[in-house]
């Protein structure tokens, strides 16, 4: 009898000193904002774009990682020097990313954090453009890349997110716009983002998240066809908008 209740003040003592385990966070956003792409002397493509943003943290499975998602869609009038313009081109991108704390043995929203990421782009461009009487076919491109992402962050005022492309791939349909062409693959190497955000706390709980995002993709790979080589061009891109976050589950 003695051994048996030895046993449950343990077990009781034991439950004490264990540590709370946090509920699963989720939290949504939706933003607003203006997407302009360029490849600099050769084109490029400006217009508004929405988003739906995702944040899971504290799942019980991994409670230190953040889990993040990005789904941005945007319409788009295209300019080029050599092919005139074209307008409605639709531009749609996703971004799914995992962070670890670095410097942090308990679950946090602040510090240093680095992990992984995947993107992905589709960009619509079948269509017809017209350049001093000449008429050009469009097409499709997508890409899916390998990123390194980073952040830095306040917690409360301002996030700092940063990435190195580890690996990319380009599709180019160019059979679409000339049956006498192949479509074309190229890889891509080098390239870095940087977004700064703030975050701005609402009197319901809510935040506004301004953010500022520059992406540099530089050449690509060059493939041979057709008697021509294909690069896919070095590339920036700028956006900038609100995201509006909340969570749907708060009391």
């Amino acid at each position: 009898m003695a051994g048996i209740c030895l046993g449950l003040l343990a077990v009781t003592a034991g439950a004490q000193d264990a540590p709370e385990r946090q509920p699963i966070q989720i939290k949504w956003g939706i933003s607003a904002g203006i997407n302009r792409y360029t490849e600099p002397d050769i084109m490029r493509l400006t217009g508004p774009e929405v988003g739906l943003h995702s944040r899971i943290t504290q799942w019980a499975e991994m409670p230190m990682t953040h889990f993040e998602g990005d789904i941005l869609l945007g319409r788009q009038h295209y300019t080029s020097k050599s092919s005139g313009s074209m307008n409605g081109v639709t531009n749609f991108e996703t971004r799914w990313r995992a962070l670890h704390p670095l410097f942090s043995d308990t679950p946090t929203d602040q510090g240093f954090f680095a992990g992984l990421a995947l993107h992905t782009l589709w960009n619509d461009m079948r269509g017809t453009s017209y350049y001093q009487g000449t008429s050009y076919g469009g097409y499709e491109r997508s890409a899916k890349q390998l990123w390194l992402p980073m952040r830095w962050a306040s917690g409360d005022l301002w996030d700092i997110d940063a990435g190195l492309l580890i690996y990319g791939r380009h599709t180019s349909m160019l059979s679409e716009a000339n049956s006498s062409y192949q479509d074309i693959v190229n890889t891509q190497h080098r390239g870095q983002y940087i977004q700064v955000s703030m975050n701005l706390k609402l009197d319901n709980g809510d935040n506004l998240r301004p953010f500022v995002r520059h992406t540099h993709l530089a050449d690509s790979n060059t493939v041979a066809m057709g008697g021509k080589n294909w690069v896919e061009p070095n590339s920036h891109r700028w956006q900038i908008g609100v995201v509006w976050e909340f969570n749907p589950l708060k009391k």
